[in-house]
């Protein structure tokens, strides 16, 4: 008999002032759970901006505030 795939449990996050729940650890896998693909995005967690090379391990905690921006370009 196989074991059934442990997901995390919820928890909840801000992400653009939207209360969300979501089973993400890392800011990688936040841009994989919402379907946010590409590198354009500028990222703060917390108020505070994270490098890109740091989203693989910047954990996520309960109640935490993300702000996921892109560049737009326009007149």
């Amino acid at each position: 008999m196989q074991k059934a795939a442990v997901q995390n449990p919820a928890i909840a996050l801000t992400v653009n002032g939207e209360r969300r729940s979501v089973h993400a650890r890392t800011l990688r896998e936040l841009l994989a759970e919402l379907e946010l693909e590409g590198e354009f995005f500028a990222i703060a967690l917390n108020r505070r901006v994270v490098t890109r090379a740091r989203w693989n391990e910047t954990s996520l905690h309960d109640g935490d505030n993300v702000e996921i921006v892109t560049p737009r370009q326009g007149g």
